[in-house]
């Protein structure tokens, strides 16, 4: 049952800071691309300014690429956005790892009260312990709830994060395609 109560306090710690971090990034927007396309500015950004905020910290990793041209400009948008795809997924393997093992976990806890549970019986007197065996047996059950409790609330959550997770991506791609149109034609006249 340790091992359960540990998944169970991690991965509602890391579910909490993950509806932290998607609340905030939900909140910003990519509309106001128009002070990006200013190269001075795309060279003065800052790591502090880039903290909670993707479409900054792409453009934050694009100012280190040659961007002399269109394809330049499009390769190094393309390679900014992959590595900010890394940081979407965070933590999602062990999310996936409590999934998979916290119904086993459950399961093997139910083995084991059962087992202690079978201790009790005593084959000459029938009945006897009757109350000490059901008792175990329903302790033992518990375990398998709580492993299947666990699993499915960070598969909800895991399934929310992915929907978020997909809807800022298709709000980064367009941001891109937008910006490079703009960088474009401030710069490549």
């Amino acid at each position: 049952m340790w091992p359960l109560l540990l998944f169970s306090i991690l991965s509602l710690s890391l579910i909490i800071e993950r509806l932290m971090y998607w609340s905030k990034i939900e909140s910003l927007d990519g509309k106001n691309i128009i002070q990006f396309t200013n190269i001075i500015y795309l060279k003065e950004i800052s790591k502090k300014e880039i903290i909670n905020n993707p479409y900054k910290k792409l453009l934050f990793k694009i100012k280190n690429f040659d961007l002399s041209d269109q394809r330049n400009l499009s390769i190094a948008l393309s390679i900014s956005l992959q590595s900010i795809q890394f940081e979407f997924d965070k933590y999602n393997n062990f999310f996936g790892t409590t999934i998979a093992v916290s119904p086993l976990l459950g399961l093997l806890g139910t083995v084991f009260g059962l087992i202690n549970s079978f201790s009790f019986i005593d084959l000459g007197n029938a009945g006897a312990n009757a109350e000490k065996v059901t008792g175990g047996i329903s302790e033992a059950l518990i375990s398998t709830a709580a492993g299947l409790i666990i699993a499915i609330v960070n598969l909800v959550f895991v399934g929310y994060f992915k929907s978020i997770k997909n809807k800022q991506l298709r709000l980064m791609n367009e941001f891109c395609g937008r910006y490079e149109s703009f960088f474009s034609a401030e710069n490549f006249n």
